[in-house]
């Protein structure tokens, strides 16, 4: 495989930088050519705590900063389109959490390739999200954009083409009543999503199509996670799910299903995100 040109920037908490002192959390590599852009920050503290000492620091807040450099790169992504640009982003990340100013690297796997780098440069493997992962992602970025009063957790569907009950992760009313899964999408060959993709389906239908006694008329959301580089598989999966009446948001799309829920969902009192 021929390699592409890359770029990658330390991610590192500095809590005095006139000591010139930091602890590295984190990788971000930039590949301009195809547009991937991707960071991965440690999911705890440890390691700055072993550099620092737990005494002194607010690590709540370091752990928000890490979680709001990720996603303010999100949505930043698609402004990112050089080397320049990319050192624009860091020069403007002047908080605890900086970025050290990016090295060249040859990209053969991009995933790959900023896994190893945050074993080597942060000395632990990056953790691979599970669905149970993402769905406290997922409750946390709800927790953040204060919906508690209009959604639901851990909501019990009858599905009749299962002809069981299924429980959802989250609910909201907007005058349909919407359940929220997860799945992900993130496997190398474009089929498995699709197959993926066709089992959400069969019950987004199946949901879609029958009118439950409780709930009443109901649709199913499912946020996807997908591999930073695969355009191909959102298409597919979009396609299926839109023949069945079934919603898809994008991972990095999360933040429009916030919007959505802040203007279309009703408050449901006395129920509450469980996190």
């Amino acid at each position: 495989m021929k390699p592409q040109k890359g770029y990658y920037s330390v991610i590192q908490y500095c809590p005095e930088p006139s000591r010139f002192e930091a602890a590295n959390v984190g990788v971000l590599l930039f590949c301009p050519a195809t547009g991937y852009l991707k960071a991965i920050t440690s999911p705890d503290n440890q390691r700055a705590i072993k550099f620092f000492g737990r005494e002194g620091h607010d690590w709540k807040r370091v752990q928000a900063f890490k979680k709001g450099m990720e996603d303010r790169l999100q949505k930043e992504r698609s402004s990112i389109r050089s080397l320049d640009d990319l050192r624009q982003f860091i020069s403007m990340r002047a908080n605890l959490i900086r970025m050290s100013d990016p090295r060249p690297v040859k990209v053969f796997d991009p995933d790959k390739d900023l896994a190893e780098l945050f074993e080597k440069l942060v000395g632990r493997k990056a953790k691979r999200h599970s669905r149970m992962d993402l769905e406290k992602i997922l409750a946390e970025k709800f927790s953040d954009a204060g919906l508690e009063k209009k959604l639901v957790s851990k909501v019990k569907v009858d599905v009749p083409v299962l002809n069981k009950e299924v429980e959802m992760p989250f609910g909201f009313q907007n005058g349909r009543f919407n359940v929220i899964n997860t799945a992900r999408f993130e496997a190398s060959n474009p089929s498995i999503a699709f197959q993926t993709a066709c089992r959400h389906a069969v019950e987004g239908r199946s949901i879609y199509d029958h009118q439950s006694s409780e709930l009443g008329d109901m649709q199913l959301i499912v946020v996807g996670q997908f591999r930073p580089t695969d355009s191909e598989s959102p298409e597919i999966v979009r396609r299926v799910f839109d023949d069945n009446s079934v919603k898809l948001f994008k991972f990095d799309e999360v933040p429009k299903l916030i919007d959505e829920i802040r203007r279309t969902g009703k408050e449901i009192d006395g129920l509450d995100i469980e996190t």
